[in-house]
């Protein structure tokens, strides 16, 4: 075998994973072009979800309560299909955790519910088994059908919401944990007695539970 050949082949070999995965969009492409033209009433909402996550690039699965179960940017999702309906619920299940007992954790509540306001995606909080932890969670419920727009834009477009959301959630957590520290720093420095720290120096204290002699 020639170098010339051995080159041939190890470019074949380096460049069919990407012809392979171009086939593959391409498919699914037309399956869901096809979808859009035709009636859907003989697909299945979650045919039609994983027909889309697989279109992204996902590898979605289903688990135990039908859920369709996928990670898309690192994070863990799940989608909830309902029966004879085309709404969906994305489900974004502890993306992120907080002590119970950590003193800033009512406002993050708060924080959450002003994002809550003016977002699309919603987060709660559920505390785990132990009570000891408060875990975050993120929804959104939608109608999944191509009558709306193309399907693969219209689910990553909101996939993607979910982290604009988290991020929101965290920027506002850390400004205001850093104004709330310069704040306790700065109500310790007014307490203290400033006038006597002088005298320190050159003033032999006697510890309070000593006795005289």
């Amino acid at each position: 075998m020639t170098d010339l050949t051995i080159l041939i082949a190890v470019l074949a070999l380096s460049i069919w994973p990407g012809v392979l995965l171009l086939y593959s969009r391409k498919k699914h492409k037309e399956i869901m072009d096809k979808l859009s033209m035709n009636d859907l009433d003989e697909v299945s909402t979650p045919e039609l979800v994983i027909e889309v996550l697989r279109l992204l690039g996902c590898q979605p699965t289903i688990n135990e309560d039908k859920h369709i179960c996928f990670k898309y940017q690192g994070g863990e999702f799940y989608i909830a299909t309902l029966e004879d309906s085309r709404f969906i619920a994305i489900w974004n299940p502890w993306w992120g955790s907080i002590q119970a007992d950590n003193p800033a954790f009512p406002y993050l509540k708060e924080i959450i519910n002003l994002v809550n306001v003016d977002a699309l995606v919603t987060t709660m909080y559920t505390t785990d088994e132990d009570g000891k932890s408060i875990g975050l969670h993120s929804k959104c419920q939608i109608l999944f059908t191509p009558k709306e727009a193309p399907l693969d834009e219209y689910l990553k477009n909101l996939l993607d919401s979910f982290f604009v959301v988290h991020e929101a959630i965290k920027d506002n957590f850390k400004q205001l944990n850093a104004t709330t520290n310069e704040r306790e720093k700065e109500q310790q420095t007014r307490v203290q007695v400033k006038g006597f720290a002088s005298y320190k120096e050159n003033s032999s204290t006697l510890p309070l539970n000593a006795k005289e002699r």
